[in-house]
């Protein structure tokens, strides 16, 4: 009988699950061994978080949307939220460091200028989550996970979460600039087509992302179909065009409102939606209240680590 596919959270991971530190439940660094892989990942899960595991010793197998990969000391793998993985065979002295970031935290921390750095990244190592590192580089990641570790040992900070967020800020952009650089996917001739595509429409993306709103103009000056342009970003990243252009937009307001001197209408404008109401209806959907609401809560008192 085939065995079930797990949708778990970062909750329902045994040495995360009984952390009484709230953050922690959101944001995990943990080393973890042989024992804890095999319980936890030896079949199918999608974990709803952004997961980056650092191998520092030993070898093994995982299996990423029905694929094998092989791995060993100083490999980077990295899934995201859509990608089906579990381990097949690790060493028993495999040993391993493991960032595990909750999906709703990495939507709340992302300010537009991330969200364009996790895309490229992301749209690079969606098919190839399983890459060799220098030395360097791995120690340059372990040091960064430390520091978010760290980073949430300070629960009394007044600015706790920015904090954290800040500490995983600088993982992620030492993580983008080792992933540019490497060899193997910094030469765009070694990506294929559809990622090269979407690539492309990711620059385009975050030069317009606030005065174009329509998949019409980033199909047009990409010269393909919008039917084209919507099936290849969404075979590649697994999310939609429009899912793209929103977050960039989301991002963005909330940025606006907490950060801002302008109004609910002047940031309506700047974002080009039609008129004030249309914004509002856009950021309820997202949010759960209105930018007036959001801003009253978020834009004063100091209490902008909570978002």
């Amino acid at each position: 009988m085939k065995e079930k596919i797990q949708i778990k959270t970062i909750n329902d991971l045994s040495f995360i699950s009984d952390i009484s530190n709230e953050m922690r439940r959101k944001v995990g660094c943990i080393a973890v061994d042989h024992q804890e892989i095999v319980s936890q990942f030896s079949s199918d899960v999608y974990l709803d978080a952004a997961t980056v595991i650092l191998v520092l010793s030993g070898t093994g197998t995982v299996t990423v949307n029905y694929k094998s990969y092989s791995f060993r000391k100083n490999c980077l793998l990295l899934f995201s939220s859509s990608h089906l993985f579990h381990f097949e065979r690790c060493s028993s002295d495999i040993s391993c460091l493991c960032l595990f970031v909750s999906r709703e935290f990495m939507t709340e921390m992302d300010s537009t200028a991330m969200i364009s750095q996790r895309i490229r990244y992301g749209v690079r190592l969606y098919s190839r989550p399983v890459v060799q590192l220098e030395p360097s580089h791995i120690a340059t990641l372990f040091h960064r996970m430390l520091m978010v570790d760290h980073s949430m040992d300070h629960t009394t900070h007044y600015y706790y979460r920015d904090l954290v967020q800040n500490s995983l800020f600088g993982f992620f952009l030492d993580l983008s600039h080792i992933i540019e650089c490497h060899p193997d996917l910094s030469n765009p001739e070694d990506a294929t087509r559809k990622e090269s595509l979407v690539q492309s429409f990711i620059e385009l993306l975050v030069t317009h992302y606030q005065s174009e709103h329509k998949v019409e103009f980033y199909a047009s000056r990409l010269h393909v179909s919008t039917h084209y342009l919507t099936s290849i970003v969404k075979s590649v990243t697994q999310q939609s065009v429009s899912d793209f252009i929103f977050e960039m937009l989301y991002s963005e307001a909330r940025i606006l409102l907490i950060h801002s001197r302008l109004s609910v209408q002047e940031i309506a404008m700047k974002l080009n939606f039609s008129d004030q109401s249309a914004f509002g209806k856009f950021f309820k959907r997202r949010n759960g209240s209105s930018p007036s609401e959001f801003r009253g809560l978020y834009g004063k008192s100091g209490m902008r680590g909570k978002l």
